[in-house]
């Protein structure tokens, strides 16, 4: 007999205008309006006494460290194991980033993004809470469709490196996977949605809070199927809006046009898929009717009552080493290289808009030096890697900005009915594949500073973390 249970909620995550947003360096001043509201959602499902929750926040960068205080909350608010939460951000770069990436801001945005990740760990506290409370009979159905609003952002410069562009014969995934949950009468309770895309159709010269595409892709979910909906970012590492990252300022009146665009196409699709599956009837056999005119006559009878569990969370931590240090004389002439490229941007006057990534890159070398005459070198990060399961559904969680080709092996290895997502627990950095490292560019050779690691993240590190997480593969 079915005992999945399901619960969702919600709760309004933005802050007031005025924080620094994450995501462009080159972004000038603070935000000023916001565009749409930042949701935090909490799916919990529920067999027997094992509970999981599923939680997405619009949220453009959270640390390991500060993934694991969110997710601690999420499990004091339902009473279950931090090892069950899985928390993923939509990685919208017109919303504010979380731990150790935004250290750069003065001290007054330093005490409003503090107070902001207290509200936010109250919230989503609350949320958990509310969504278990909610818990009801359930049934799930996983389908899957497509939406081609991105592609490859690994473009080959006249120079032969590799530059953020646009690559159609690149590896892209335009899969949409769709998890419908419905109560026992078939009405849908909740649809958590996976897509793998940069939400950058707002671009560096806006300063609106907003959770980019995903935020009309989620309206028209709710609209079309009267139930809650989750946007969960996939593996996105190198993979654009295919109108690239958006160049509208906030006074333009198209400046929310190819947010709109995709955000429409990618609710569109997943409403056609979320409407395609049935979990409370199906046809039955059909039977053969002679009357006015001849023909067979498909009547609906019941779905059976099938066991949907079982609910499980399991999850390993990996440590990894970074490529060694250079020789300390080496990483301090490279230090003093940043510091002379900054002083002499200021000394000519150089807007907010150039000398900021100065500053970032400046700030990366400081700490980069710090860290190799510390040691110890290589110097080893740590992280976790998880998978929650409900019967044949299965989420891989993932905290590094995963590239495509990852996550669509992942989903070969895992199944069909497989959600892979980076930005989950946490983004430690990009995870270039060993071809992607050999290659460089801003996954492989930019990517690590902008996330303040002090060392490159090695190509090495790909096969290892897939071996790791097929290693914890639940057994049929």
């Amino acid at each position: 007999m079915n005992t999945l249970h399901a619960g969702v909620a919600s709760a309004d995550t933005t802050p007031q205008p005025g924080l620094n947003l994450t995501g462009y360096a080159v972004r000038e001043g603070p935000s000023k309006a916001v565009d749409e509201p930042l949701v935090l959602t909490v799916l919990a499902l529920r067999e027997d006494d094992s509970t999981v929750l599923i939680v997405a926040a619009d949220l453009c960068v959270i640390d390991v460290a500060s993934a694991l205080e969110w997710r601690r909350a999420c499990a004091r608010g339902a009473g279950i194991a931090e090892a069950a939460v899985l928390v993923n951000v939509s990685h919208s770069h017109s919303s504010p980033g979380i731990g150790k990436y935004p250290e750069l801001d003065p001290p007054d945005q330093l005490a409003l993004r503090a107070e902001y990740w207290r509200t936010f760990l109250v919230s989503a506290e609350d949320a958990a809470r509310r969504a278990v409370a909610s818990l009801e009979p359930a049934r799930i159905a996983v389908g899957w469709g497509e939406c081609r609003g991105n592609i490859n952002r690994r473009q080959k410069a006249p120079d032969g490196g590799v530059v953020i562009g646009e690559n159609p014969s690149g590896p892209c995934d335009p899969s949409v996977g769709v998890l419908r949950v419905d109560r026992m009468d078939g009405g849908p309770l909740a649809v958590a949605f996976r897509y793998s895309c940069h939400t950058v159709t707002l671009g560096p010269k806006t300063n609106m809070i907003s959770p980019d595409f995903a935020g009309p892709a989620r309206r028209l979910v709710a609209s079309a199927l009267g139930c809650t909906p989750l946007f969960l970012q996939g593996c996105a590492g190198n993979i654009n809006p295919a109108t690239g990252i958006g160049q509208d300022a906030d006074d333009s009146p198209l400046v929310n046009e190819d947010k709109n665009r995709l955000g429409q196409m990618l609710g569109a699709e997943v409403v056609k898929v979320a409407q395609s599956l049935r979990t409370h009837r199906r046809r039955a056999s059909p039977v053969f009717v002679e009357s006015v005119g001849r023909y067979w006559l498909y009547e609906y009878e019941p779905c059976p009552e099938v066991r949907q569990g079982p609910v499980a969370a399991v999850e390993t931590v990996l440590s990894l080493p970074l490529v060694p240090f250079p020789p300390v004389v080496e990483v301090e002439e490279e230090r003093s290289g940043w510091a002379e490229k900054l002083r002499l941007a200021r000394e000519e006057g150089g807007t907010e808009w150039s000398v900021s990534p100065i500053i970032r890159f400046d700030h990366w070398a400081a700490g980069r030096l710090q860290a190799a005459k510390d040691g110890p070198t290589p110097l080893t990060i740590t992280f976790p890697l998880q998978i929650l399961t409900v019967g044949d559904f299965k989420i891989l969680g993932i905290p590094f900005e995963v590239m495509a080709e990852t996550g669509i092996a992942l989903r070969e290895e895992f199944g069909p009915d497989t959600f892979v997502l980076g930005y989950s627990n946490g983004i430690v950095s990009y995870l270039p594949t060993p071809l992607i490292a050999e290659e460089g560019g801003m996954e492989a050779r930019l990517g690590y500073k902008s996330y303040l690691i002090p060392s490159e993240v090695p190509g090495s590190w790909e096969p290892l973390i897939c071996e790791a997480i097929i290693g914890i593969k639940p057994a049929p």
